[in-house]
């Protein structure tokens, strides 16, 4: 779809230019609509929101509608504005390993499902209690919502993954191709492995390919295969399905008014994170794991020494007041093996998937102490 005449395309360099220099403490306080209804008001010309700003957002938040909240919009494109769209190499599953690798051994349990959480202690389905001095609840939103009940559950974005092996001279520019048209399943796709060539099978390449909703043909991929030979103005009959993946709740929906900032720290010693916190992107989840890092190390970091004897019992009874009543109740916890007064984190791993596919991963359960001993 073309998107506009050369002086359209100057207008959509200049708002792009003004996004990326807006400070995102002015984007967080516009007034807040839908992302559709916001595009007319940012300046951008019709055929330029239709054939170029309108799917490129439907892919960058995943929401073919875009009823999500046009402040969350404005921060997408101002981040696209501001550098490139990347992929990190060796799959999904790179950073959780990294960060895994600086822990000590046998820190990580996985296949370890939880049963109940508390301020002090976690409890798994095998019976085992770990008792600490927090823990950080790392998980999805439906997940952290079973854990923690009364949590805000949000409505969610289904999006269905497929993986090809194309011909090696399938291969172009490392770009991510946008269906401007909207005449077939797929919303967007990208020569992964172009990008990252370890993700490609030996003498292939690795076409990565998102349908916004559920897969059109069930476990057939004849539709979009279709759609990708036109996109990519290749014949598609010979690519191999390596695999393909759907998930109802792969992202959090954020319509207005959305909450850019909802608290991670529920009690002293209990904090919840993930993409649900922020925005649903991987920068949000990241930001919302950075912001439940630094509430933990403030609660836990030590306390100067009360300078009124006795403490806190002794301004209460100089006050006249009471003592306040637990905020949360300790569960019933049955004893098991301990592994020291830490700091505990329920989460899920995105594991690789087979045949070269590094895309979004299937999610595997884990809990992971860190051993944070006063």
């Amino acid at each position: 779809a073309p998107i506009g005449s050369t002086l359209d395309r100057a207008r959509l360099g200049a708002i792009f230019n003004r996004l990326a220099d807006t400070p995102t403490s002015l984007l967080a306080v516009r007034a807040e609509t839908t992302a559709a209804n916001s595009l007319s008001a940012r300046g951008f010309a019709p055929r330029t929101v239709e054939g170029f700003v309108r799917p490129l957002l439907a892919a960058l938040l995943c929401d073919p509608e875009l009823s999500t909240s046009s402040r969350v919009a404005d921060l997408v494109l101002r981040g696209f504005a501001r550098g490139r769209t990347c992929l990190p190499a060796g799959g999904a599953a790179r950073l959780p390993e990294l960060l895994a690798a600086h822990l000590p051994p046998g820190t990580i349990r996985f296949g370890t499902r939880v049963a109940h959480i508390a301020v002090d202690a976690v409890l798994t389905e095998d019976g085992t209690e770990l008792p600490c001095r927090a823990v950080v609840v790392a998980t999805d939103a439906r997940a952290a919502g079973k854990l923690l009940p009364g949590l805000r559950v949000p409505s969610f974005h289904q999006v269905t993954v497929f993986h090809h092996a194309a011909p090696a001279t399938a291969r172009r520019e490392p770009v991510l191709v946008l269906d401007a048209d909207r005449l077939g399943p797929v919303s967007h796709t990208l020569p992964a492995g172009t990008i990252d060539p370890g993700r490609a099978p030996a003498g292939r390449t690795l076409i990565t390919s998102v349908v916004l909703g559920p897969p059109p043909d069930g476990d057939n991929d004849k539709a979009v295969r279709a759609h990708l030979a036109e996109l990519y103005d290749t014949g598609t009959d010979h690519w191999e399905l390596l695999a393909h993946h759907t998930d109802p709740d792969a992202i959090p929906a954020m319509p207005a008014p959305h909450d850019l900032r909802r608290p991670v720290r529920l009690l002293a010693g209990l904090y919840v994170c993930g993409d649900h916190r922020d925005t649903s992107t991987v920068q949000g989840a990241l930001l919302s794991g950075r912001r439940a890092a630094h509430s933990v190390l403030r609660d836990l970091a030590p306390r100067p020494p009360d300078p009124i004897p006795g403490g806190p019992a002794r301004r209460r009874q100089q006050s006249g007041l009471s003592p306040a009543p637990p905020l949360l109740p300790r569960p019933r916890l049955r004893p098991g093996r301990g592994c020291g007064r830490g700091a505990v984190g329920v989460g899920t791993w995105g594991a690789r998937l087979p045949g070269g596919g590094g895309g979004s991963g299937v999610r595997v359960p884990w809990v992971g102490a860190a051993g944070w001993e006063p």
